[in-house]
């Protein structure tokens, strides 16, 4: 059994354990509910070192991996950013909770509130009015997590994953 799970501040050198938890985290959320082949091509692009690299050299990016011990491997992670959202009242005061995923079997201990905290923290830090996401439509148990964290739905929005066009809700929280 586990004894502590710690989440981190990313730096350069986590691109790779980022990617790999990013693929492995997205592939069990949407195995079974999107399109197999579509997932691996968005993985492939989305969940690259590359770009894990490219967020880690910007500063406007932070991004943040959940570890348990012994061992410290990765359970999940998160990734605050500039804000990609089709809003019409979308403001440079906008932050987006970009990425936030857990692997399954640690869901339901805590993790997800925590991760959510420390992006709270990050955007009230930056002065943020809103800290704003995408959600599958059909992904009831984020969007019910989200709600409890006081996120509301805001809007739409269509998302190429891979090819596939999947349908979002846009959810916004006033800090």
């Amino acid at each position: 059994m586990y004894s502590e799970i710690r989440v981190r501040v990313c730096s350069p050198g986590d691109e790779a354990a980022l990617a790999l938890t990013g693929e492995a985290t997205f592939l069990e959320t949407f195995a079974g509910v999107l399109e197999g082949k579509n997932i691996l091509v968005h993985c492939a692009s989305a969940h690259s070192v590359e770009c894990y690299r490219d967020w880690l050299s910007d500063s406007s990016y932070k991004l943040w991996l959940a570890e348990i011990s012994p061992g410290n491997a990765p359970i999940g992670y998160m990734v605050v950013s500039p804000p990609e959202l089709p809003l019409p009242d979308i403001s440079d005061r906008d932050l987006e909770l970009k990425r936030i995923y857990v692997f399954s079997r640690f869901q339901g201990k805590g993790l997800g509130r925590r991760l959510v905290k420390e992006a709270v923290i990050e955007a009230r830090a930056r002065e943020a009015k809103r800290l704003l996401l995408g959600v599958y439509v059909r992904n009831d148990a984020a969007i019910s997590f989200y709600t409890r964290m006081g996120f509301r739905k805001l809007g739409y929005r269509q998302f190429n994953m891979g090819g596939q066009v999947c349908d979002d809700y846009i959810m916004g929280l006033m800090l």
